[in-house]
Order: structure tokens, then sequence, then C-alpha cells
């Protein structure tokens, strides 16, 4: 998994370099933080508890920029 620098909706490179995975992940973490969204609305950075796309469960490092602006930063198995 390779890091690389990614801009929010406004064209701001985010702080740290978002974590390279695949597509599926990114779209379910992120689906899931946008369904969870009144709990983290005014953070920075959070972490997201869930299951990868294998089954396992995870803590996902996401800083946070508005709805729907997630950079995934870390992911460490729980």
């Amino acid at each position: 998994m390779s890091k690389n620098i990614r801009c929010d909706i406004n064209g701001v490179p985010y702080s740290y370099p978002s974590l390279e995975l695949e597509n599926a992940e990114i779209a379910k973490i992120c689906q899931e933080i946008s369904t969870n969204y009144e709990k983290y609305k005014g953070r920075d950075f959070i972490m997201h508890r869930s299951k990868d796309l294998d089954r396992n469960w995870c803590i996902y490092y996401v800083e946070i920029r508005g709805y729907g602006d997630y950079n995934i930063i870390e992911k460490y198995f729980d």
C-alpha cells in the first residue's frame, strides 16, 4: 500500500498523503462515514471502525473536510 497526495473538492491538498486502497474499499468506508456524518461533523480527523473487504475488523484514520470530502490516511487491523 503506497501513499499519494490528493486534493479536496476545493482543490486544496489534504494535510496527509492518502492511503492507496481498492476503490471498493474506499467507497465502502466513505459511504459509512457519510451515513454517520452527523456524528463526525465539525471534526478534522476521525477514527472509523469497520470491516475491510476481507471481513477483518480495522480502524481507519480519516481526514475530513466536509460531507463527502474524506481522505483515508491509515488503516490498522483491530
